[in-house]
């Protein structure tokens, strides 16, 4: 490829310094014609008193003629055959054949003028001849023949005129002068060419640079619909958090309040939904996401995916159902997979007014296919072409009333080509939308005995949790959540006050959640600090770092915003009994 693009620079090059050679020598020529003739005139005072008018006007008649006939003829050999390598030789062969007709006058009057005559006259076409490196240099080769016949000619003028001492001195004279005018018609190509070069050079960094002026400028527009969607779409749930609680809050009736409490659960759930995906296309925009690809257990991450879920459509009057038929090991990055799956889930029940849910697994040879179908509004055909278009919102989704920014689909299919795993979508209007990717198995042809399922109801229950977070909102509200789970919790919001507190209890804990960025060192440092003291607790480092993930920490990551759902599926690998 770099062969080629280098070929490719080098043929517009040869192509660009053909057409500027012609430029100059069209100009150049155009020029050295008035000059010639006005040379021509001048020469006529010191030829026709010694050899009469006839022979001089014979001679001025041919140069003329050549100097006035040649530019129409150069330009209609241009249109004709156009500015090739050819097209610039052939103008320059008939050039020098022009500008030879100069040093014919040595020769042919030679005999009239006398000695000192015939040396201003050598002297002038000598002039002449270097001048025209000025139009032949375009052609080094085709001036160094002139140069050559011009010499030549001048030198048989001398002989019979000269004594051999002056023959001798004007040869050795000519030998000499004659390659450095050759050198310089060469040096002047040269820097021809390096000057056409430099001019395509800048022309391609004025082109990159404008390239680039209008990608910077669409990244911005960009980012301004980006900001301008997000701040929108933001502030709906937001609102209506607001009022929510402030309804929760002045409400008596415990119905009402628990009606209340299930709208604030739901709209916490979708903006925890707009968030991750914010943070998923920020990641997509930086280029920073990568996938891992490794073994993972499919029936355990559709678990953890669908954990919670079957509940979530109940509430709204949905049926959900799975459909797989055996645990498997496929070929996937997990954090990856889940989120799609997540993704898929969560559109179908935002577009599902009513009807059933289905997240179905079929084993096809060596592929394993995953499917989520739903009865929802559908798409329209060319809503559907768009649909993985980001901020995209079709139809659909003012039929169904749905939240969201438009990213869920685009995200998923950056995954998707991440991993490099076939993502098909079908839909129809009123008749529901089908979501199906395809994943590798690990180990084709073999599969695993499907484990019984987990209940977590008593996970928690008497177990003593470590906690340390150190902003105090987020570290209350989890710990508010674990003692209702049952738990016992000793919490700090740095590890000294974590070590102070386990110590006051008197016993190791049964599990450890730490924050990654502390007030000092980092959770990593705090889980160690807890091992030493109380040996190989189990521990998750709970974080909001965009790249926690990425990080390659030698513990299990779970990254903010949480569901308990997730924080469970977690735990229970710590339990399995």
């Amino acid at each position: 490829m770099a062969a080629q693009e280098e070929t490719g620079t080098d043929g517009d090059t040869s192509a660009e310094l053909v057409r500027t050679s012609l430029d100059v020598i069209l100009a150049q020529t155009r020029a050295g014609g008035y000059s010639a003739l006005a040379i021509g005139v001048i020469l006529g005072f010191m030829i026709v008193p010694a050899a009469g008018w006839a022979g001089y006007l014979a001679w001025f008649a041919v140069l003329l003629a050549g100097m006035v006939l040649r530019q129409p003829y150069f330009h209609r050999v241009l249109r004709r055959a156009g500015p090739t390598e050819a097209t610039l030789r052939h103008i320059a062969i008939v050039s020098a054949a022009t500008g030879w007709v100069g040093s014919l006058s040595v020769p042919l009057f030679a005999r009239f003028i006398g000695q000192p005559d015939l040396s201003v006259l050598t002297i002038i076409i000598s002039g002449w001849l270097a001048v025209a490196v000025s139009i032949l240099a375009v052609q080094p080769r085709v001036y160094a023949g002139y140069l050559a016949a011009s010499l030549a000619t001048m030198f048989v003028g001398w002989v019979g005129q000269g004594t051999p001492r002056e023959l001798l001195l004007i040869g050795v004279s000519m030998l000499f002068g004659a390659p450095m005018l050759v050198r310089l018609a060469w040096i002047v190509q040269s820097q021809l060419r390096d000057t056409v070069q430099a001019a395509q050079q800048n022309a391609v960094l004025v082109r990159q640079l404008r390239e680039a002026l209008v990608s910077q400028q669409e990244t911005q527009r960009a980012r301004s619909r980006f900001l301008g969607a997000a701040s929108h779409d933001l502030r709906q749930p937001v609102q209506a958090l607001l009022f929510l609680a402030d309804i929760f809050r002045r409400s008596t009736d415990p119905t009402r309040r628990d009606a209340m409490a299930q709208q604030i659960v739901r709209t916490g759930e979708s903006i925890d939904g707009m968030f991750r995906h914010l943070v998923d296309f920020a990641q997509i925009d930086a280029g920073t996401m990568r996938a891992v690809v490794q073994p993972v257990q499919l029936e355990q991450l559709l678990a953890a995916a669908a954990s919670g879920f079957a509940e979530k459509c109940a509430a709204r009057g949905l049926r959900f159902r799975m459909e797989v038929p055996g645990a498997c090991t496929v070929s996937a990055d997990p954090v990856l997979l889940e989120r799609m799956l997540r993704n898929f889930l969560d559109n179908a029940y935002k577009y599902s007014l009513h009807g059933e849910i289905v997240l179905k697994v079929d084993v096809e040879g060596d592929e394993v296919v995953v499917c989520v179908s739903d009865e929802g509004v559908g798409m329209e055909p060319e809503d559907l072409a768009q649909a993985c278009n980001a901020f995209f919102r079709g139809r659909s989704a003012s039929v169904a009333e749905a939240e969201g920014i438009g990213l869920g689909l685009a995200i998923s299919r950056h995954m998707a080509d991440l991993m490099a795993l076939p993502l098909k979508i079908t839909s129809e209007p009123r008749r529901g939308t089908k979501v199906t990717v395809r994943l590798p198995l690990a180990h084709p042809g073999r599969r695993q005995v499907a484990a019984g399922p987990d209940h977590g109801s008593a996970l928690l229950q008497g177990r003593l949790v470590a906690v340390v977070e150190n902003d105090r909102l987020a570290r209350e509200a989890l710990c508010a959540w674990l003692l209702d789970a049952g738990a016992r919790v000793a919490q700090g919001g740095s590890l000294a006050q974590l070590m102070q507190v386990l110590g006051n209890a008197g016993t190791a804990p049964d599990l450890m959640l730490a924050d990654y960025r502390l007030s000092e060192g980092t959770g990593v440092d705090a889980v160690q600090a807890v091992r030493a003291a109380y040996g190989p607790v189990p521990a998750w480092i709970v974080s909001g770092e965009p790249d926690i993930a990425d990080r390659g920490l030698a513990l299990p990551v779970l990254q903010k915003p949480i569901t308990p759902e997730r924080l469970l599926a977690a735990l229970r690998t710590a339990f399995p009994g």
